[in-house]
């Protein structure tokens, strides 16, 4: 979502890799492979929430409540018109892919940022005892764009799920709620979460929010032994960092022998380009 449930993530909301094997030891993260940047919520309810109709949100609760238990979305295997849209491989295609396969991003974007005390208590629910993590995930993320810091302790206890797409919604609802308050559990999860994934984009938002050591840490990724991790950890280099960085990143690019890492790199130096001179 802005980075999960493809913000599936969450949020990974990871660039479009689809054909590309899945390293054995990230196999538990397959669900967050594919969109370095999951997919962005627009949140429409939060500029006009006051016109929103009624029947929106009593159609929008139904959906959610019927979620909550169901198993996950298997709908790009299932029906046969998604049959083509479900090979697209390009980023685009893969957010296509998600947008109408995922029900649960569909209702992270309708139901984020509701001021609506019944939706909110809704959305409350279903983060904590939903069976359908995709739906976790999806409330977990709406709640954020609520901006409201009463449900930062929900988010923070997330982060500890077993589930690795709730604790990646849990950590991206942090980000999104965006108080200083959250950089030591963006540290915790960007040393000692389980999936490298969620390690790498925890770092990065330590970084975004100003805490150096998240960048050190992306650098240390450039040498992991997974070209996923080096390729994810050059992306946000590339939209973060600087000289230093760049120079570093050029000498890694040497090195490479990924195909698409080296792809990665080479975007990320692009990037970095224009302030290849800082110091």
């Amino acid at each position: 979502m802005k980075a999960l449930l493809g913000a599936v993530l969450f949020a990974l909301p990871l660039a479009a890799r689809a054909a590309e094997p899945v390293p054995v030891n990230l196999s538990a993260d397959t669900s967050l492979l594919f969109s370095l940047e999951p997919l962005t919520i627009t949140a429409p309810r939060v500029k006009q929430e006051d016109l929103i109709d009624p029947r929106i949100n009593a159609h929008l609760l139904r959906l959610l409540q019927q979620r909550m238990d169901a198993r996950p979305d298997t709908l790009a295997s299932s029906d046969a018109s998604l049959f083509n849209l479900s090979r697209l491989s390009t980023l685009t295609g893969y957010s296509l892919k998600t947008r109408y396969t995922e029900i649960g991003f569909l209702l992270t974007e309708g139901l984020a940022g509701t001021k609506d005390y019944q939706l909110q208590r809704e959305l409350e629910n279903a983060a904590r005892l939903a069976k359908n993590v995709q739906t976790r995930a999806a409330a977990l993320v709406a709640l954020a764009y609520s901006k409201d810091l009463r449900y930062l302790t929900l988010f923070q206890g997330a982060l500890n799920d077993q589930n690795v797409t709730v604790r990646f919604a849990a950590l991206e609802s942090l980000l999104i709620l965006g108080d200083r308050s959250i950089q030591l559990q963006l540290g915790g999860s960007a040393r000692n979460d389980q999936s490298v994934a969620v390690q790498i984009y925890a770092a990065a938002g330590m970084w975004r929010m100003g805490d150096s050591f998240g960048k050190e840490i992306l650098l240390r990724f450039l040498d992991h032994q997974d070209w996923f991790a080096r390729a994810m950890a050059a992306y946000y280099i590339g939209e973060m960092g600087g000289g230093y960085e760049y120079r570093r990143l050029i000498q890694y690019l040497t090195r490479e022998a990924d195909p698409s890492t080296r792809a990665e790199m080479a975007t990320a130096l692009m990037k970095l380009h224009p302030r290849k001179d800082e110091p």
